[in-house]
């Protein structure tokens, strides 16, 4: 008879590990999502985006070309709208060497229905090192009190 009175007390302690554990994967989870929005951050962050050509005296490499094609708005003319574009094109393309965005331009078709954007896309050869920017925030322990 006294173990169908444990029965209910493991039955419960099972249950409470058990939420504790979905709670601990979803923390986790959470983590991991963060740490994946922090690289991705950085990683725009880290891109230089100009119409001009490379500095002088900076040694690089040629990536490659970046163009796109689309409908003529507000929003489609604006620089930043722009840039964002590109770098988001130039991160899909090549993420772990893309370093900067050169010789930006855009054009207007004759009819005004749809804009051009070109840039070139370059990798130079003493850059920043995107892993140790993406760890720079590992290990790091925030105080209530402001104390280090």
């Amino acid at each position: 008879m006294r173990s169908f009175r444990i029965l209910p007390v493991i039955a419960i302690g099972l249950a409470i590990g058990i939420s504790g554990c979905s709670a601990i994967e979803a923390e986790r989870q959470e983590h991991e999502q963060k740490q994946q929005e922090f690289a991705q951050h950085v990683d725009m962050a880290h891109i230089w985006v100009t119409t001009d050509t490379p500095p002088p005296g900076k040694p690089y490499t040629v990536l490659g070309e970046l163009k796109y094609t689309e409908p003529f708005s507000p929003d489609a003319i604006e620089e930043d709208y722009i840039k964002d574009k590109l770098k988001k094109m130039a991160l899909a393309k090549w993420p772990d060497t893309i370093d900067a965005i050169v010789k930006m331009n855009h054009d207007t078709s004759a009819d005004g229905s749809q804009i051009t954007v070109t840039a070139e896309a370059i990798q130079y050869e003493s850059s920043v090192d995107r892993a140790a920017l993406h760890g720079m925030n590992e290990g790091m322990v925030a105080s209530p009190n402001d104390n280090q």
